[in-house]
């Protein structure tokens, strides 16, 4: 019997996705639950594949999704049919070879379905609209770091980039944490009047000098977020950090980077990596839009049509001024 197919936005090279309206739809396991994809967001792992392609393809990318239940296994009694939800990754050891993902190791939601185990998938509060439930994902993102690094209040911190994981972790920063400051680096000027709306205490562009000057009276960060990850962060991070400080790296870097070695020895730095979310801290970002009212609208710029995906990934790339947080795919 033929496969029903479905609409996607399938990742087929570098820089290159092609809209198909023949594509498979997935067929279901006892465990596993269909789920009609409404939104999912671009994020920036999402563009890092686009200009890199870090995984296999042909691939149907997309980790941030929020939709319906559409179908159910046989196995699957935590939602039923027409439940809204999201559905994100839970974090698993890549050490013992377990290389699950959505968009990533397997198909994810820039299409009209998506399959996704049923640990993965969480209810959306009725409060929430679906639209807005897809921020839970990058929220979720800054509780995994708070958590890893037992970040308590008061702290001075930077953030290296204002992107939609950079504005998020200032965002979940100024709700649950009271920082003494936070000063968000970042090159185009859309983003650092962003920041200054969302409640940074200060956003400059990515240079030393101006960086130096601007914490001066603020006193040198304790914590360092680094929502970039590249070679010129990662050393104004070590650069900028006070001795016996952490810096966290959240933002994703495809091969090798020099490493001023010397310098975390002698600053004494905590260097802590931070990759996905498992269930506490989806579960966690959920309660932050329950009970602290999060404008996740003020983080979305722009909703494209799924046939429109090449464009909206593009827009990512150009090298042109930008004018946008998030773009979310509409199916």
């Amino acid at each position: 019997m033929r496969r029903k197919a479905i609409k996607a936005a399938v990742f087929e090279d570098i820089q290159k996705i092609v809209y198909r309206e023949n594509y498979p739809k997935p067929t279901l396991g006892f465990d596993e639950v269909l789920v009609k994809v409404h939104y999912c967001g671009i994020c920036g792992s999402d563009i890092t594949n686009f200009k890199y392609k870090m995984y296999q393809v042909p691939l149907v990318m997309g980790h941030e999704i929020a939709g319906e239940v559409a179908e159910i296994g046989e196995n699957v009694s935590e939602v039923k049919i027409a439940d809204k939800v999201v559905c994100f990754t839970v974090s698993l050891d890549l050490s013992e070879g377990k290389l699950k993902g959505l968009g990533t190791f397997q198909d994810g939601g820039f299409a009209e379905y998506v399959k996704v185990p049923k640990e993965w998938v969480f209810k959306i509060p009725s409060k929430i609209s679906i639209k807005e439930a897809v921020l839970i994902e990058t929220f979720s993102l800054a509780i995994r770091a708070f958590k890893l690094t037992k970040i308590k209040d008061k702290e001075k911190i930077l953030i290296f980039g204002g992107g939609s994981v950079g504005l998020t972790t200032l965002k979940a920063l100024l709700i649950l944490k009271d920082p003494n400051y936070v000063v968000v680096v970042e090159p185009q000027e859309f983003l650092r009047n962003k920041a200054i709306q969302f409640g940074a205490t200060a956003a400059v562009p990515p240079r030393r000098a101006k960086i130096k000057k601007t914490i001066k009276n603020l006193g040198e960060p304790t914590f360092i977020f680094d929502c970039v990850g590249n070679q010129e962060t990662l050393s104004d991070s070590i650069f900028l950090i006070k001795r016996g400080g952490t810096i966290v790296l959240e933002g994703i870097h495809k091969g090798s980077i020099p490493f001023p070695f010397f310098m975390i020895n002698s600053k004494e730095v905590t260097l802590k990596g931070c990759l996905g979310h498992d269930r506490e801290d989806i579960l966690a970002a959920i309660d932050i839009f329950v009970n602290y009212n999060v404008e996740a609208n003020e983080f979305i710029s722009e909703v494209v049509p799924l046939k429109d995906a090449q464009k909206a990934f593009e827009k990512y790339v150009e090298p042109r001024e930008r004018d946008f947080v998030k773009i979310l795919l509409e199916v």
